[in-house]
């Protein structure tokens, strides 16, 4: 997967799971404390969801933060299931280690 459609994936998921939450984006914007225009841009894939926002979203859309990134087709998510396992089962500071990993393999271009 290329780091576009990843970012792609990351803002279709993240409008999915806001809906869900019937929130709006200024309601999100305001909860994560950006303008409502980066919560459009994060969902359009036009700029990346900042990393140290991501507890935030969570925290407003009432979701472990891992659920940002389940975003796999059928097919992705049958071969990917242990994936999604592993992250459940990890605490917020071993997933704090991940971002932070993400982030760094981010520069990497």
């Amino acid at each position: 997967m290329k780091i576009k459609d990843f970012y792609r994936n990351i803002g279709k998921r993240l409008k999915e799971l806001r809906l869900q939450a019937n929130m709006s984006q200024e309601q999100l914007a305001e909860y994560v404390g950006v303008a409502t225009k980066t919560i459009s841009y994060w969902e359009n894939a036009h700029n990346p969801v900042t990393l140290n926002k991501i507890p935030l979203i969570a925290q407003a859309l009432n979701i472990p933060a891992y659920k940002l990134f389940v975003f796999f087709d059928s097919e992705e998510q049958a071969a990917d299931k242990d994936y999604v396992s592993l992250l459940q089962s990890k605490t917020g500071e071993e997933l704090d280690v991940l971002f932070k990993l993400i982030k760094e393999l981010q520069k990497i271009k």
